[in-house]
This record gives C-alpha cells, sequence and structure tokens, in this order.
C-alpha cells in the first residue's frame, strides 16, 4: 500500500467476554481501561499515523456503551456495525467488508500493538502479524517454506510452527477476503463450531494469494485478566507518571502504583499495586496488587 493512499481499519468488539466476568456483566471488553484509557482508545490513538478512510466497529454487547465512547474520536470516521449473531471472527469482520480491492487493516478488540502502522501496511501482499509463542495449539499458526507462508492452520492439535497469528491482519484486497469468507461459510468451513479468518486465508493461498508475515515485538495482550493487568504495568511504567486518577475520584492517604483510578472512585487507607478501579468503586483499608476491582466485588 502507498502510504498516501486511502485504508479501512475494522475491530470487532461484540463479545461478551466472559473471561472477565463479572465486570464484562456491566461494560464492554474493550473499554475496560489499561494504562490510563480504554484498550480501545490504545487502539485509536495508535493508528493515526495512518491515512484512514474508515474505522468500522464490528459491535454487539453493550453496543451502546462503545457508541458513547467513540464519540470522543471525531476526527475518525468510525462506524458501528452490529453483529446480531456471533459465528466466528470470519464472520464478524464480513460485516465491515466491501466489494473493492482496497486495502483493509484488522485489528481485534482486545489487543494492543506498539508498531509502526505504516510500515506494517506498506506492503505488496497481505501480511500477518505473528508471535512465536510457547502453546501454539492455542492461536491460529501459519505454516512456512522456504520462509513463505503456505498454510493457516486454527489451533492445531499437532502444530508444526509455532508462529501464532496475534491479532492483526493487511489484507491486500477486501474483495479477495470477502469471498473467501462466503465460500468457507457457503461450505460451511468451520473450526470449533465457529467461521474462522485462517481457514479464509487458507481458501485466499490456494487460490493464488500471496502473503508475507512480520513478527510482532510490541504486543499487549488484553484478553484475560493476567494479561491485562501484565500490559496496564506496562504502559504505565513507560509513562512518567505511574497512575491514572479520574478528575471526580479522590484519593487519601494512600499509597498507589500502576493504578487506574475511574471517575468517582474513592480510595482511602490504602496501598494499591497494578490495580485497576472501575467506576463508582469504594476501597477503604485495603492492600490489594494485581486485580480489576468494580462496586459489585
Amino acid at each position: 500500500m502507498n502510504q498516501n493512499n486511502l485504508i479501512d481499519v475494522i475491530i470487532p468488539v461484540a463479545g461478551k467476554g466472559v473471561r472477565f466476568y463479572p465486570h464484562t456483566k456491566y461494560t464492554q471488553k474493550c473499554l475496560l481501561p489499561v494504562g490510563g484509557k480504554p484498550i480501545l482508545g490504545h487502539i485509536f490513538s495508535r493508528i493515526r499515523s495512518l491515512n484512514i478512510n474508515s474505522v468500522k466497529l464490528i459491535t454487539g454487547h453493550f453496543e451502546n456503551k462503545v457508541k458513547e465512547y467513540i464519540g470522543n474520536y471525531k476526527n475518525l470516521n468510525i462506524d458501528c456495525i452490529y453483529q446480531s449473531e456471533q459465528l466466528g471472527l470470519a464472520h464478524a469482520i464480513k460485516l465491515g467488508l466491501q466489494k473493492t480491492e482496497n486495502p483493509v487493516l484488522i485489528i481485534l478488540g482486545d489487543s494492543i500493538f506498539d508498531i509502526d502502522y505504516v510500515d506494517f501496511c506498506n506492503r505488496t501482499k497481505s501480511n500477518i502479524g505473528v508471535l512465536e509463542v510457547e502453546d501454539p495449539e492455542r492461536y491460529g499458526i501459519i505454516e512456512l517454506d522456504n520462509d513463505k507462508i503456505i498454510k493457516f492452520v486454527e489451533k492445531p492439535k499437532n502444530p508444526k510452527s509455532n508462529l501464532a497469528q496475534i491479532g492483526v491482519y493487511y489484507i491486500l484486497s477486501q474483495k479477495k477476503l470477502l469471498n473467501a469468507i462466503n465460500k468457507i461459510i457457503t461450505n460451511n468451513i468451520q473450526t470449533k463450531n465457529e467461521y474462522q479468518l485462517p481457514d479464509a486465508f487458507q481458501y485466499m493461498i490456494n487460490d493464488k494469494n500471496k502473503f508475507e508475515y512480520t513478527r510482532i515485538n510490541g504486543y499487549m495482550d488484553c484478553g484475560i485478566k493476567k494479561t491485562l493487568l501484565d500490559s496496564n504495568k506496562k504502559i504505565f511504567s513507560s509513562l512518567e507518571s505511574s497512575n491514572f486518577i479520574s478528575k471526580t475520584a479522590q484519593v487519601k492517604n494512600s499509597n498507589l502504583k500502576y493504578c487506574h483510578i475511574s471517575s468517582g472512585c474513592i480510595v482511602e487507607n490504602s496501598s494499591l499495586k497494578n490495580v485497576i478501579v472501575l467506576n463508582d468503586t469504594l476501597i477503604k483499608n485495603k492492600i490489594l496488587e494485581n486485580e480489576i476491582i468494580g462496586s459489585y466485588n
């Protein structure tokens, strides 16, 4: 992609986020705060270097809260597309694709990437972000031959590679990806009862489309509690201030480090380290570390 060309961005944020219950019974996972702002806000701030045509959010669970939040980003051309039935990531992405040869950047809504997005998208082939992992059977992986991608496999039982797809994809042609997703849906090609992107990518490879890959170093996974808190600490460690305290929160006689204190919270006589405190929560006389706390806890 020539960096002067416009690019569409698709971010799926429809899921219920059950791994974060009870917190995601009250909000959308992509709006959980980490390192001073919601996950989605970190994604928006990192793609600003691109010449963006549109950002399409595939919404579902708590779409109303997502729409309320994106009101803060009027400079981006953001549309919400509601996914009424969650049938897998490929199905979600299909909702945002157009029948055009223009490229698309896909970023999962629970992942933050500290990468040069202009470089990532400045390619003549589709580009897949990957990371070497110790448990590749949990991921969609790529298989290589002479450093060329020859196969995409979703959560293999006997993985032949440890290069995992981690949620950032630059696809050269929206139309070709759309056709591939339509093919796997028409032929009911599913993995674990869902339509998956690696199956669509494999169809594209079989149809002579070429892919390359980029090893991603600056990857912050926010998909489960442990990795979200790891990401929170990493972000605060890189900032001048090691805490975020909302203007409407009160902190009295307390020691904080790597903490996000949301609006309406009161923290008194407490010691908190790497703690995310959600809206309107009272914490009094507590010693807490590596926790997400809400008013309902």
